[in-house]
């Protein structure tokens, strides 16, 4: 998806309309999290199940695969998917729409709370579950329960949506106590500054193929996405030498991504490539396989403060 970039004086306006007062201070306190994901970069490695799943009797999104995750994989990020109902609440949903991943339809947007809980979803491998789709806060609980720390992806259609979306998780993510247990991860410089404002006691996911990306970012507050598909040793250990961590993913369309790509053979050794070349998170369709190959590293960054 292509995403039309705000002027400065646009995401100024952006960062003050989204303004809330934090529960920290970042001059004082910094990232609850910065100190956890420099010791990760230290001692090994962690592993971003995307749309929390490890398994494909899990829905995406769902409680299910957030718990079963967080059993399976110590240290684990489990990255969901956060989107606002007519009434302003917050569900989990990959998609603008029911179809895919519920027995539901229509636009998340245009319905209720009640009636996004009303639908069950779907497991990958067609099972219709008893389970409805979850708002933010039981997700949060629920990543909390089982150890995990929640990644929260922002991406509506363009920046503006983004800034009212992410006032709105914000506001969530406090509310239930959860700061030193997220991510919020972004898609453009101008969002990741906006966001990393309004949330100074929160960890940021932003983009880092180049890194200009990150001018203007504290960095501490930063966890730099170097893309998936294209592996860049150069642009980890540059950003290992700036103390940002390095995330890279092996996700993507079936078939095509590295998950599948390394699986093609029976030998999936090329995650250990990775991280000897230096990423600190993997982001993977595959989380079970990437623990396979990394368990002892895995299992050392698990043992990090947070």
């Amino acid at each position: 998806m292509i995403r039309p970039t705000l002027s400065s004086l646009a995401v100024l306006a952006l960062m003050s309309a989204c303004a809330v007062t934090p529960t920290r201070s970042a001059a004082t306190d910094g990232p609850i999290l910065a100190a956890y994901f420099d010791c990760v970069r230290e001692r090994g490695v962690a592993i971003s199940a995307h749309r929390a799943q490890s398994a494909d009797d899990q829905p995406e999104n769902s409680i299910a695969a957030i718990t079963a995750t967080g059993r399976a994989i110590p240290g684990a990020i489990v990255e969901i998917d956060a989107v606002l109902t007519r009434d302003g609440k917050l569900v989990l949903m990959h998609d603008d729409t029911m179809e895919r991943t519920t027995n539901g339809s229509g636009k998340v947007a245009d319905l209720t709370l009640a009636q996004v809980k009303a639908t069950r979803l779907t497991a990958p491998d067609g099972t219709l579950t008893d389970e409805a789709p979850p708002t933010l806060a039981e997700a949060l609980s629920a990543a909390d329960a089982a150890g995990t720390i929640a990644s929260i992806d922002l991406k509506p259609a363009d920046e503006a949506a983004t800034m009212v979306l992410a006032r709105a998780v914000v506001d969530e993510v406090r509310r239930v106590g959860a700061e030193g247990r997220v991510i919020l991860i972004t898609y453009s410089p101008e969002t990741a500054r906006a966001v990393a404002a309004l949330a100074p006691e929160m960890m940021i996911s932003a983009g880092a193929k180049s890194m200009g990306n990150l001018d203007g970012l504290n960095e501490a507050q930063i966890l730099g996405w170097t893309g998936a598909g294209s592996p860049d040793p150069a642009q980890w250990a540059a950003l290992k030498a700036r103390g940002v961590e390095a995330q890279f993913g092996t996700l993507g369309a079936a078939g095509r991504r590295l998950d599948d790509v390394y699986a093609a053979d029976g030998d999936v050794s090329e995650y250990r490539r990775l991280y000897e070349q230096g990423v600190t998170v993997i982001a993977t369709d595959a989380p079970l396989a990437v623990k396979g190959v990394l368990e002892a590293e895995v299992a050392r960054a698990a043992t990090c403060d947070r």
